[in-house]
């Protein structure tokens, strides 16, 4: 009998995903070494295996019957698929005028001479070819030619540039980012004309080649900022990008911080604010939804209406800000820690009342509020999720109705009621909503941590987390500047917003090349007036 052959270990699911991504590289590698074939049916030969199975893939093959001296007549074929090119430029900027002139007059020099197309570009490998026709270009070729030519001519769906649903403005631009990378790049030139707005493109998966696209102002922005970006963007090994939240995920500092390091917009406008200020615009191909590095923690409080009003009224909403953040933060918590430690710190009719409203109530107060904070994130949730016409009337009538029927019912107590739905509508004030998500995810471990060590706890909780806030980067930059690390000269510009005539500054936490903002005079000009004679 034969030796017993231990069986081989069965790969896992990771091993052979990572043996796969092997496969692509190699494929990827080998496409790039296979040239354009001068004939033009060789080149098809390849193409239709590698499209294989794809119904929209089209070979256009064009002949030249009016070709002269040659003993085989050269043929020719445009290359694409159906469902993203513009038929009729296609047709008549590309085919036609193949047909027209013949191949005579134009061997090797096809793109300047005959095609009439906006935008060309040789190709020069298989490789290039075969993204250029998943782009939407068409790729041309015609016999004896040592390279192919791609044409850009895009008929991929989008919508056309509207009003922004997340950051909705009383006052300012009306225009939001669209899922076309173009139209983005288009919307934020318009409102910087200057040769300084550098723009670089790298593209990003495997399979799904998303064009991102990164832009600043080359003599404000700190060169460490875009190194770290360009290497990091670089390293980024993925199969598929769809959304900008991936990519922000794979650049950022911190990836198990519950904090937000990079801004998110969908505004035009506050993109170009940001670029003014030292900072670099990443836009992603497909997604509305343009990141803004690096961002620190005091950005998440600040809207683009801000500066669109009278500076007064502005300065006071950015603290009403600062306390609604804490309240959503905190209210629950210093409502079970007070109740369930510090009875002497509520005045005494207070103190009476909250009794009495609690009398029956068969749950402390950590499991009140628990109930309450959860039932309050499920109507959130479901309110986002239905239909907009409905979904408003849930979330109001369903919260009315759960309420009152749970203060009816004796299972929570009508103080509790207030506390959690003030705590809810605090959270609504604050701009950015991943912030917004923050103060929710750790409102709960707060009420954990008040409910076991009272007022005290809360305290620690908070050390610890700012603490953990002081230790964050976001591209070399610390995410609680301009507090920690201190810079005075900031403070007031975070806390408030200033007239126009006191604006002379850029941020100097964020670049130091180019602080000056303006020159004005500090004071405005006296108004020229006078009594006529």
């Amino acid at each position: 009998m034969g030796k017993f052959k231990k069986p081989k270990k069965a790969k896992t699911l990771e091993e052979i995903a990572q043996g796969q991504a092997k496969e692509d590289v190699k494929e990827q590698k080998r496409l790039e070494e296979i040239g354009i074939d001068p004939m033009t049916a060789v080149n098809a030969a390849r193409l239709q295996a590698i499209f294989k199975d794809v119904d929209v893939f089209v070979t256009h093959l064009l002949t030249f019957p009016n070709a002269k001296n040659d003993a085989r007549m050269p043929e020719g074929a445009v290359f694409f698929l159906d469902d993203l090119v513009n038929e009729m430029i296609l047709d008549q900027h590309v085919i036609r005028p193949l047909l027209e002139m013949g191949p005579e007059s134009f061997l090797g020099h096809v793109e300047d001479q005959v095609i009439t197309a906006k935008k060309l570009m040789p190709v020069d490998n298989l490789k290039t070819m075969i993204e250029m026709i998943t782009a939407g270009c068409a790729v041309v070729h015609v016999d004896y030619m040592p390279y192919a030519v791609a044409v850009v001519t895009p008929n991929l769906p989008t919508r056309s540039v509207s009003e922004p649903e997340a950051e909705q403005l009383v006052r300012g631009p009306r225009e939001g980012f669209t899922e076309k990378l173009q139209d983005n790049t288009g919307l934020i030139r318009k409102r910087l004309r200057t040769p300084d707005l550098k723009s670089e493109v790298i593209k990003i998966g495997h399979r799904s080649r998303t064009v991102v696209c990164f832009m600043y102002i080359c003599d404000l922005v700190e060169e460490d900022v875009l190194n770290t970006l360009r290497k990091r963007l670089k390293e980024i090994d993925l199969d598929v990008l769809l959304e900008s939240a991936e990519l922000e995920e794979l650049i950022q500092d911190s990836v198990y911080s519950p904090f937000p390091q990079i801004l998110s917009t969908e505004r035009p406008d506050k993109v170009v604010s940001g670029l003014a200020e030292g900072r670099v615009a990443v836009i992603v191909d497909g997604t509305p939804f343009v990141l803004l590095i690096p961002a620190v923690f005091y950005d998440f409080l600040q809207a683009s209406e801000d500066y669109y009003q009278r500076f007064y009224f502005p300065s006071a909403v950015r603290l009403l800000r600062i306390i609604t953040f804490l309240t959503a933060l905190l209210g629950p918590s210093l409502y079970v820690a007070i109740t369930t430690f510090h009875q002497e710190l509520i005045p005494t009719p207070l103190l009476l009342t909250v009794i009495s409203a609690r009398v029956g109530v068969p749950f402390p107060a950590l499991i009140e509020a628990l109930i309450m904070e959860i039932s309050f994130e499920i109507l959130r949730e479901a309110g986002v999720r239905l239909p907009r016409p409905v979904g408003s009337a849930v979330s109001i009538v369903g919260a009315l109705v759960v309420g009152q029927a749970a203060v009816e019912a004796g299972i929570i107590s009508q103080a509790m009621v207030i506390v959690v739905a003030f705590t809810g509508i605090a959270s609504f004030t604050i701009p950015a909503f991943n912030l917004a998500m923050v103060t929710r995810l750790l409102r709960f471990p707060m009420m954990i941590v008040a409910a076991s060590l009272g007022i005290y706890g809360i305290s620690i909780a908070l050390v610890a987390l700012g603490i953990h806030m002081c230790s964050l980067r976001t591209f070399g930059v610390p995410y609680m500047s301009p507090v920690a690390p201190a810079h005075p000269r900031s403070w007031i510009s975070e806390l408030f917003v200033l007239p126009f005539s006191l604006r002379k500054s850029r941020p100097n936490y964020l670049q130091k090349k180019d602080l000056k903002r303006m020159d004005v005079a500090s004071n405005p000009p006296e108004q020229e007036g006078g009594t006529h004679e």
